[in-house]
């Protein structure tokens, strides 16, 4: 058992290097909006909602640029490496209607 003790850290030190290494350290929940792909990212792509709110987005934007209405259906994520605001883990993106 005490052999087992001296790894237990190192296996949870491993799990959040994985989840970092993907700009996610942890995923708190499912979203849908509508809005528009804004500048003033720092690091990462900036959207703002049609209700005025702003996160920053991880993952493929299938080539959508500043300016573009989209739909986004993504889970905020609780730490990235966008150094900015909330951001959103995008799991599906598409030109809003």
């Amino acid at each position: 058992m005490r052999i087992l003790s001296r790894f237990v850290p190192v296996l949870l030190l491993g799990i959040a290097s994985c989840a970092c290494a993907n700009g996610v350290a942890g995923k708190t929940g499912g979203l849908e909006l509508t809005g528009t792909l804004i500048e003033g990212g720092v690091e990462c792509q900036l959207f703002q909602t049609n209700g005025g709110k702003k996160y920053t987005l991880l993952g493929n934007l299938k080539g959508f640029k500043d300016g573009d209405r989209v739909r986004i259906a993504g889970e905020k994520v609780e730490a990235s490496f966008c150094m900015q605001g909330e951001t959103l883990s995008v799991k599906v993106i598409e030109a809003a209607k």
